[in-house]
């Protein structure tokens, strides 16, 4: 006859290859108890830049370029693109080419013409590797509104009470 059991119920977590098979861990329905339900607060935007929520197209922000010089002490990369190199800053550089092609290495900070990486590299990479750079938000409203001129999509809340030092509760000084 046409009789069916559940024996589970749940989704397939993350799946690892061992010794030529797959193993897949099962995560049950209790793990939704875990989850926070409650939206947090920020003065700043929660949105991932160009992600969900952000709705900016990232082939608008994401720019070819090539690498010219790195300097593995800093751990920075000089590359020429079409880039403005200061907007570049909280975004990322994937590389293309090279020994690390696939990878992705946030920009913290602009430096003399070069981008200084967060992830450091045990060897140079190659030069004229390619690189596809995407521009970095501060994820201010400031920024959201004047240079994305896309302030209403903002997903923080920079007007609550407490976000502001002069409304902010009193600490005891230690």
């Amino acid at each position: 006859s046409l009789d069916r059991h559940v024996i589970y119920r749940g989704t397939i977590g993350s799946v690892a290859e061992e010794a030529g098979g797959f193993t897949a861990a099962l995560v049950s329905r209790k793990a939704e108890l875990g989850r926070d339900p409650v939206p947090r607060t920020s003065p700043s935007c929660r949105a991932v830049f160009c992600g969900p929520g952000c709705t900016l197209s990232p082939a608008r922000f994401t720019h070819a370029g090539t690498l010219g010089a790195f300097d593995p002490i800093n751990n920075a990369a000089t590359v020429t693109s079409a880039a403005t190199m200061s907007d570049l800053v909280g975004g990322t550089l994937r590389w293309l080419d090279g020994p690390f092609s696939g990878q992705t290495a946030g920009i913290i900070a602009v430096t003399a013409n070069a981008l200084m990486l967060d992830t450091p590299t045990d060897q140079p990479p190659p030069m004229g590797s390619r690189v596809l750079l995407r521009e970095g938000c501060d994820r201010t409203l400031a920024t959201c509104s004047s240079r994305f001129a896309n302030a209403v999509n903002f997903q923080g809340e920079p007007h609550l009470p407490g976000n502001d030092l002069i409304t902010r509760y009193p600490s005891p000084s230690a």
